[in-house]
């Protein structure tokens, strides 16, 4: 398997990429960030090459709907990977989903509209053709450098980690549209907040709503032992199933049994949660939720997994 990955460099405004080399002759795992524009400086680097006009506050919208906390779990698993002699390339995507998502799939997705609950590709409120097109193109490039990382990499027998974080509970918005911040301080509202359904410390999504299992069976068992161990609970598939919008799905078909979508309440990663502003990613709480799935994955480096 090719360990070097020293080609892949950093692509300004779409991807940050981070690589450590492994001890002779062991794997690198690719752990793939693609709502990784957590800091509020991604969404204004972004947001300044826009012209048209846009919501008014929807910095709001991007607090409350970035997956904060994945970029550092991402640097600690690295660094204990590392410590074990494993190597890691970590793909940090730079474009907020505030404007494009980048684990959407573009081509054929309605603007502004939740299927499955699963926000669009682009909301209803980029209007103007030039922002719409830079952001595809924005788009294109991130995945002209994921999609040569996992061919790369599983074509070769690697493996994947694709790391989110989601909100406590599923709050339910129906329309990404100009009135997606009004909406969401609505739903946010304490006595509407508690009535939506929460969501599980951790969410492996590893099949699709035919049941299929497109990750390995033998890893998703161990990611789930190793948090409850330490008494998180992590389940299959209960928040989302693997879909075909989503470009996650597209990759993870692409390379059956190698790939792992992972979901970590930011509940749980933060200290405290706010859902309207910064989040403080509590150091503690990132290796708590961290090392379980860090644990699971250097025995699957190590081969102990068929």
């Amino acid at each position: 398997m090719p360990s070097r990955f020293e080609d892949f460099v950093d692509v300004p405004g779409v991807c940050e990429v981070a690589y450590r080399p492994p001890r002779p002759g062991a794997p690198t795992l690719l752990v793939e960030l693609p709502h990784g524009a957590t800091r509020t400086a991604d969404y204004e680097a972004t947001r300044a090459r826009l012209t048209g006009a846009l919501p008014d506050n929807l910095e709001a919208f991007f607090y409350v709907n970035t997956d904060i906390g994945t970029p550092e779990c991402a640097q600690w698993l690295a660094e204990e990977l590392a410590a074990q002699g494993f190597g890691s390339l970590v793909l940090r995507c730079l474009v907020p989903r505030t404007f494009i998502d980048c684990n959407r799939v573009v081509a054929g997705s309605k603007q502004g509209v939740v299927v499955d609950g699963l926000t669009p590709a682009v909301a209803a409120y980029i209007e103007e053709p030039g922002d719409q097109a830079l952001l595809g193109e924005l788009h294109a490039s991130y995945h002209a450098l994921t999609e040569r990382a996992y061919r790369r990499l599983c074509g070769a027998g690697g493996l994947v980690l694709q790391l989110h974080s989601y909100a406590p509970r599923s709050v339910g918005i129906d329309r990404i549209d100009g009135e997606i911040v009004t909406a969401l301080r609505r739903a946010y509202e304490p006595e509407i907040y508690e009535t939506w359904p929460e969501r599980p410390a951790v969410d492996l999504i590893c099949a699709d709503a035919e049941g299929t299992m497109w990750s390995s069976r033998e890893l998703v068992g161990a990611v789930q032992a190793e948090y409850a161990a330490i008494n998180v609970d992590a389940r299959e598939n209960a928040t989302y199933k693997l879909h075909p919008a989503t470009m996650g799905y597209q990759y993870a078909r692409a390379y059956p049994g190698q790939v792992l979508c992972v979901e970590l309440n930011r509940g749980l990663l933060a200290d405290p949660f706010v859902p309207f502003g910064e989040s403080p990613i509590s150091p503690a709480n990132v290796e708590r939720m961290t090392r379980p799935l860090a644990a699971a994955l250097s025995r699957a480096l190590a081969g102990q997994f068929h």
